[in-house]
C-alpha cells in the first residue's frame, strides 16, 4: 500500500542500528534486519527514514532546505524555480546560538527567496526533530525544536504541519503526490516518461491505482503492460 510507505511507524533495523537509533532491539540472536517500532519518535515511513534524512543533511547538522526541496519535488510534486541567486549556506557567519531553523529563516527571508522557500521551509522544518543522522532529538542549541509551520498547497489551501507525520498523511491522501509517485515509478521502470505512452496514460494509471487501494505491486504490473504495448502510433499528418 503506497500509503503504508509514507505512514509506517517502524524501521527495518538490526540490533546495532536499533541501539544507535534509540529503539528496542530486535532479537539479538537474529541476523539481518527486522521491523522495529519506535514509539514516541514520530516515525512516518520513508519521510523519516534515516537514509533520506542523512542524505539531505550536512555531515554534522541538519539541512531543512535540502530536505524541504526533496519533499516538495519528489513527494508533493511541486515545481520549484531555480534560485535567482545562488546563496551559499555559511554556518560560521551566523550567531552560534541560533538554531538551524532560525538560521534558515534569516537566510531566506528576502521576498525573492520566499517565492519558493514558502514551500520549501515548512517541509524542511517538519523534519527538524531528526538530526543529521536521522536520530530523534528534542533540542537544537539547547532550545526546544520547533517543527510547526504554515504551508500553502498547490491549489492555494493553507495547512498547518506540526510534525513529519502531518506531511506524510497529506501526501498519502493527495492526488498530486499519488501521481508524482506513479510518474517516478514509471520513469524508473520504463526509463521514459509516461507521457511518451499517451497523453491519458498517467490519468488512467492513477484512476486504477486509487480504485485498487493504492496497491504498488499491481501498479508495477500495469506499468509493465503499458510498456510492453509500447507508445501509441503517431497520428497521420493531414
Amino acid at each position: 500500500d503506497y500509503r503504508e510507505l509514507l505512514r509506517a511507524d517502524y524501521l527495518f533495523l538490526n540490533p546495532r542500528l536499533a541501539a544507535y537509533y534509540g529503539a528496542k532491539p530486535p532479537d539479538a540472536n537474529a541476523t539481518g534486519f527486522r521491523p522495529v517500532s519506535l514509539p514516541g519518535q514520530g516515525r512516518s515511513g520513508v519521510v523519516t527514514h534515516p537514509y533520506l534524512l542523512a542524505t539531505f543533511a550536512y555531515a554534522d547538522q541538519t539541512s531543512p532546505i535540502h530536505r524541504g526541496v526533496f519533499l516538495a519535488r519528489h513527494l508533493l510534486g511541486r515545481a520549484l524555480k531555480p534560485p535567482p541567486n545562488a546563496i551559499e549556506f555559511k554556518d560560521a557567519e551566523f550567531d552560534p546560538h541560533l538554531t538551524m531553523r532560525e538560521k534558515v529563516t534569516e537566510l531566506t527571508k528576502a521576498a525573492d527567496c520566499m517565492s519558493c522557500h514558502a514551500v520549501i521551509n515548512p517541509l524542511g522544518f517538519s523534519l527538524e526533530r531528526y538530526d543529521a543522522a536521522g536520530r530523534i532529538r528534542h533540542k537544537d542549541k539547547e532550545k526546544p525544536v520547533n517543527t510547526t509551520s504554515e504551508y500553502l498547497t498547490a491549489d492555494g489551501r493553507p495547512l498547518t504541519f506540526k510534525r513529519a507525520g502531518d506531511v506524510a498523511a497529506y501526501a498519502a491522501g493527495n492526488e498530486w503526490s499519488q501521481k508524482k509517485f506513479i510518474e517516478q515509478l514509471f520513469n524508473h521502470v520504463a526509463k521514459q516518461p509516461a507521457r511518451a505512452y499517451g497523453r491519458d496514460t498517467m490519468d488512467e494509471l492513477w484512476k486504477s491505482f486509487s480504485k485498487d487501494n493504492f496497491n504498488v505491486p499491481n501498479l508495477l504490473a500495469e506499468i509493465a503492460v503499458v510498456v510492453a504495448m509500447g507508445p501509441p502510433p503517431p497520428k497521420p499528418v493531414k
